[in-house]
């Protein structure tokens, strides 16, 4: 059977595999451990290989230490001490609270580094409140959505861990290169809020006159959240200045959140255990992943079909532009029916040596990279954020609200992509900085 044939096999049995509905870590490994047997027994020597070597990488006790932060910070009251200074600070203001959800989900992704925590706890806290002052729906739902998928992209991103682990690419580089554009795209959506609620009032009233609040109001609401604030710059700071590498700095902000919740009191066991299970469980499936993904790529290369597939790539007319093209639309296609951290662990490693070849700069392809992943995560119909969405949401509010609802969103996160596409000194520009 010739090379070809068996490449595209290769794929095709794990799509279908994924679709099937098998974990991805089974989907990964299982497919090519029965390739090998088949094709390249010899190839099968890199499976203990794999489960041996990939959970020895230094770089993953970030990983952990990350995600035990985020969780620990669900439960300090940062949501809801951050939502009500927004609400005092410009709820006066068409679309503001709207605005300020946006912005509460930028502070939040700093935090955390994933998507799923701000979605669900803005859908909690934020859409009632809106729907409260009479916004609408699909300003309501938007602000959410499209605020809780920077949390793929503002740093500390745990996707971006992953790339740089597979990309051999600096971490502190790539949380320099997504800050730009996560902000960025944060002004676009505040922005768009902003007019379209001025054009049309309805969809974002402001708050009554008689529920403004006096300036030492709107101060102690700041005062409320600078623990945080102190955190995230502390952390990234300590990273961003060569201070601390990216595993020190992950665990001064797990210690710091966890004081955090100590000092306000909510340090309780159900809190603790809360969030020693999710980072627990969100590590497990990432370290499966990564050891499937690890296998899948050594029987990749052994069967020789890297060699051809980047040979094909590389021969597609359009020159660089074009293969990048190809590229961002296959993840983009991926990123509607697989995670994130499974769309990094199975692209990287093939795409990774094209550009290499290409000479293209990885850092600014692993901003593109997790830039177009964000996007996935709202395009319908099988946006992972849109079903985060659907899980909190009123009953009144069915898949097709949602799906309007982020529809010019994903018009601004476009932008945004193709924006870093022109421009990539949007991405660079910080890391060469501060180099």
């Amino acid at each position: 059977m010739s090379i070809e044939i068996i490449t595209l096999l290769y794929f095709l049995v794990l799509f279908f595999a994924l679709f099937l509905g098998l974990p991805v870590a089974f989907g990964l490994g299982g497919t090519a451990v029965i390739f090998a047997a088949i094709f390249e027994p010899r190839a099968l020597l890199t499976v203990p290989s794999a489960f041996y070597s990939t959970p020895w990488n230094n770089v993953l006790v970030t990983v952990p230490l990350f995600l035990f932060m985020g969780s620990l910070i669900r439960f300090s009251g940062i949501a809801e001490a951050a939502y009500d200074a927004v609400y005092k600070i410009i709820g006066h203001i068409a679309g503001g609270l709207a605005m300020g959800t946006v912005q509460v989900c930028t502070i939040f992704a700093a935090i955390t580094g994933i998507t799923p925590p701000a979605t669900i706890t803005m859908g909690q806290i934020a859409y009632p409140s809106m729907i409260k002052y009479k916004y609408s729906k699909d300003v309501a739902i938007g602000s959410i959505g499209a605020g809780g998928a920077l949390g793929a992209l503002i740093p500390p991103s745990v996707p971006f861990i992953f790339y740089g682990l597979l990309a051999k690419v600096s971490i502190g580089g790539l949380f320099l290169g997504g800050l730009l554009p996560g902000l960025m795209l944060a002004v676009f959506y505040m922005a768009y809020i902003g007019i379209r609620c001025r054009l049309q009032p309805h969809m974002g009233p402001a708050i009554p006159a008689e529920e403004k609040f006096t300036r030492s109001e709107k101060l102690g609401s700041l005062i409320n959240i600078w623990p945080f604030m102190l955190l995230i710059a502390i952390v990234l700071g300590a990273i961003w200045g060569g201070i601390a590498t990216p595993s020190e700095a992950a665990a001064f902000g797990a210690t710091g959140a966890l004081l955090i919740n100590l000092i306000y009191g909510r340090l309780t066991r159900e809190v603790l255990k809360d969030s020693l299970t999710t980072t627990v469980k969100l590590t497990g499936m990432g370290l499966w992943i990564l050891i499937a993904s690890n296998i899948y790529l050594n029987v990749f290369n052994s069967l020789g079909s890297q060699e051809l597939v980047t040979t094909l790539v590389l021969s597609m007319p359009g020159g660089e532009m074009g293969i990048l093209l190809m590229m961002m639309f296959i993840i983009l296609l991926l990123g509607m029916v697989m995670d994130d951290w499974a769309i990094i662990m199975l692209c990287t490693p093939l795409f990774i040596p094209i550009v290499d070849t290409l000479g293209i700069d990885k850092l600014w392809f692993g901003v593109l990279f997790i830039v177009n992943i964000q996007i996935a995560y709202l395009t319908p119909p099988f946006g992972f954020v849109l079903f985060w969405l659907k899980s909190v949401m009123p009953p009144d509010v069915t898949m097709g609200d949602i799906y309007k609802s982020v529809g010019p969103f994903i018009v601004l996160q476009f932008i945004g992509l193709i924006l870093v596409f022109i421009f990539p000194s949007i991405a660079t520009w910080l890391p060469e900085l501060l180099k």
